[in-house]
């Protein structure tokens, strides 16, 4: 069961009482419960609850490496709320792997469009994460022109291809790349 859109970590008090609700309706040991975030606001602390609360898996967006590439993605423009939000982003993936890897599914996206992050900080990015731990499952979102970004243009199968050799040069051993055409990898 998958708890996406908008931003779901946004009301914390809700998103506790939610996954306890939908553990409490489904007693089946195999059932997995998936928080899907930005991970903008994920303390160490929520982070605790959401599991105690019976999360057994999370997918976190990682918007960049270097803070102007996490304002292009985000849109963001005050500079010391984007670092905030960007520090706080790589830090739960962080704490997720040193304190709760195997116990919980991590699962990370990164979006991928040339106009807004090069293949270069790409392959940084799975540099750091294959760093912290290379059998991470990560995936690269195809970024595509919706909403406010309609300037976008969607990025190939083949731009996908490359996002996927290089972050497979990295060392991930469970890179994914998400395209038009379906996904792209393990």
């Amino acid at each position: 069961m998958a708890i996406s859109g908008g931003e779901s970590t946004l009301n914390k008090p809700w998103l506790l009482q939610y996954i306890k609700e939908v553990k409490n309706l489904n007693k089946d040991d195999k059932a997995r419960v998936h928080v899907d975030t930005n991970g903008a606001i994920l303390t160490p602390d929520y982070i605790d609850a959401l599991l105690e609360k019976g999360m057994t898996d999370i997918g976190i967006d990682v918007k960049g490496l270097e803070i102007e590439t996490f304002m292009k993605i985000t849109n963001l423009h005050d500079k010391e709320l984007a670092k905030r939000y960007f520090e706080t982003e790589w830090n739960s993936v962080k704490y997720i792997i040193d304190n709760y890897w195997g116990d919980v599914f991590l699962g990370l996206g990164i979006p991928y469009n040339p106009a807004l992050i090069s293949l270069e900080e790409v392959r940084k990015i799975g540099e750091k994460i294959a760093k912290w731990e290379p059998n991470i499952q990560v995936c690269a979102l195809d970024y595509r022109p919706e909403f406010r970004a309609k300037h976008l243009i969607w990025p190939t199968i083949a731009e996908m291809m490359k996002v996927k050799e290089v972050l497979d040069e990295t060392g991930l051993k469970n890179a994914m790349c998400q395209t038009k055409g379906g996904h792209i990898g393990p």
